[in-house]
């Protein structure tokens, strides 16, 4: 009997022919590929080599410009030889911050004011050369606008020219054919007594409100007050040779703000943000120095306080126009880019906590002091005041008196004020000791620095952006290696 059903013999040898044939393209695929990549890229030795070099070359790069500084890149191109590598540098400017923003350097804001509401040293031999920049004196009365503005020209001398604008929109970093008015930042949260930690002899002050009546004075001995904003409703008053240093930055302090933040007795919310200091004047407060050192950094802010930017000094102003003086109300500028009326604005620092808010300057503009400098003393380095900063004070007057020529007084980026008055009878022994108005310097610049590096053929790149700033510090954004 004949067996029915399927012969199968000789299948698997089909199937393995056919898994033969698909391998074989596979191999041949695979083989081709390695063969491109092989040749394509260079040896193991070849890519370490080139990576080392792009890497010193960036260090390099990186080293020269924190030692060139902010003014510009320290090269357009430039070449070395490095571990018989040649190595090429590139350095392009992405962005630059400089002092000036286009500021008028001095603004008089009292009604019907003249050349004699600022008074400048005799022996500046004239206005024009003890002023830096661009100088407007509101000569409107209440309720005109007007101001006259002397613009710096030939042979270091003044031309008026009457302009039918209010003082208020001559102040402020110049936007285009627009100034903006300085707004002020929200007000900080938590109350201080005065120094609230000590480092060795260095007495260390943190941002935030200092309220009463009471003058908080400073006799003598070395203070830092760490980065931020502070806001004053009592007096400060700096005397007896203190050194005295407002935030972090070109000027250096007995301390840094690191140190300041993990001192042993500082507050837990010590509100330590961004770098240098503003101080915020309202109700009574004033600033006066007498033969000391105070130097203020200038503020670089951070969200939650920008209204603090490029500011040293300024006074809360809720607004006020009368025979002596017109000044707008401020504004106040919150994290989120928008603004509020100075009037309506107020925090909650703490949870169920009562809101805290701004004063309003109570200063006379006719006969109050906003900011009082006296430099008497026998030594630069104890009698002086440096403000890297905008000095804004519309409704009160500017005021530095001396008698010797042992003293520094700068206010290298703008002053607003009732009046100005530079009573120092003796030029400094060093004649760069006085400057006052504007001037512009780049003191942070963005730059990107490309770093290429040759071997047998073979080229590597590496590319940082990095942020230089005036005091040689640096920060490096990024950076990025490609082998």
């Amino acid at each position: 009997m004949k067996r029915c059903g399927s012969d199968d013999r000789g299948s698997a040898l089909l199937m393995v022919m056919i898994l033969m044939v698909v391998g074989g393209v596979i191999a041949t695929g695979l083989l081709t590929y390695s063969q491109a990549v092989i040749r394509a890229r260079p040896a193991l030795h070849e890519r370490i080599a080139g990576a080392e070099a792009v890497k010193s070359g960036t260090r390099m790069a990186i080293t020269l410009q924190r030692e060139f500084g902010p003014s510009d890149c320290f090269t357009g191109s430039t070449q070395w030889t490095i571990a018989g590598a040649d190595v090429t540098a590139t350095c392009t400017s992405l962005s630059s911050y400089t002092t000036g923003r286009g500021r008028v350097g001095t603004v008089v804001t009292a009604n019907s004011g003249t050349p004699s509401s600022i008074i400048t040293p005799t022996w500046a031999g004239s206005v024009a050369r003890a002023l830096s920049g661009d100088v407007s004196i509101n000569t409107g009365a209440m309720g005109v606008s007007s101001s006259s503005v002397i613009s710096r020209g030939a042979n270091d001398t003044y031309s008026w020219t009457e302009v039918p604008t209010p003082w208020w929109q001559m102040v402020g970093d110049l936007d285009g054919v627009t100034r903006t008015y300085p707004s002020v930042p929200q007000v900080p949260s938590y109350s201080r007594p005065g120094s609230q930690a000590s480092i060795g002899s260095c007495l260390v002050y943190f941002p935030g409100r200092y309220l009463g009546t009471t003058p908080l004075t400073l006799t003598g001995g070395t203070h830092y007050f760490a980065s931020g904003v502070y806001y004053f409703e009592r007096p400060l008053v700096i005397t007896g040779g203190a050194q005295v240093v407002f935030g972090e930055g070109l000027y250096s302090g007995c301390v840094v703000d690191a140190q300041a933040a993990y001192a042993a007795a500082a507050p837990k919310s010590h509100e330590i943000t961004g770098k240098g200091a503003t101080l915020l004047l309202g109700n009574i407060a004033t600033l006066t120095v007498q033969e000391s050192s105070v130097r203020f950094n200038r503020r670089v802010s951070t969200a939650s306080n920008r209204g603090s930017e490029g500011v040293s000094i300024r006074t809360v102003n809720f607004g006020q126009s009368n025979v002596s003086v017109t000044v707008p109300a401020d504004s106040v500028l919150l994290a989120d880019g928008s603004t509020t009326p100075v009037t309506s604005h107020s925090i909650v620092p703490i949870a169920n906590s009562t809101p805290v808010s701004y004063r309003t300057s109570t200063l006379s503009p006719t006969t109050s002091w906003a900011l009082d400098v006296r430099l008497n003393g026998t030594s630069v380095n104890a009698n002086r005041f440096l403000a890297d900063g905008y000095i804004f004070v519309p409704n009160a007057g500017v005021r530095v008196t001396g008698t010797t020529a042992t003293y520094a007084w700068s206010s290298s980026s703008g002053v607003v004020a009732t009046r100005v008055e530079h009573s120092l009878a003796q030029a400094p022994s060093t004649s760069t000791n006085y400057v006052t108005g504007v001037v512009s310097q780049t003191i942070q610049r963005k730059v990107r620095l490309s770093v290429a590096a040759a071997t047998d053929g073979h080229s590597a790149v590496s590319t940082a952006v990095v942020e230089v700033h005036a005091d040689k510090s640096y920060a490096i954004n990024s950076w990025v290696i490609d082998p």
